[in-house]
């Protein structure tokens, strides 16, 4: 966008105002005030020390999370359950 191009949108806005200003001019006289800016923005630390916006962070200690799976202990369960229900299937079909 150059320069003319600006201009060009603001005359047009001089006759024809974007709906949110003129909402924000009426509020205004309505005594609507926005709300002051804070006095003094927290330090870099503060805000780099914080949860990300929407984000649970849990420092340290467990989180809950279950152990990292242990796959020999996983095969030994399936051929266990595996066996437990063929036997179901013989004794079924035999008896």
């Amino acid at each position: 966008m150059t320069l003319a191009d600006a201009g060009e949108i603001f005359r047009c806005w001089e006759d024809n105002p974007p709906a949110h200003l003129m909402l924000q001019t009426i509020a205004r006289m309505l005594g609507w005030m926005p709300r002051p800016a804070p006095a003094s923005a927290p330090p870099i630390e503060e805000i780099a020390a914080a949860a990300p916006p929407g984000f649970v962070v849990g420092r340290g200690g467990d989180l809950g999370m279950p152990s990292p799976l242990d796959l020999d202990t996983m095969r030994a369960k399936n051929r266990a359950q595996t066996l437990a229900i063929a036997r179901r299937g013989e004794n079924a079909a035999g008896g």
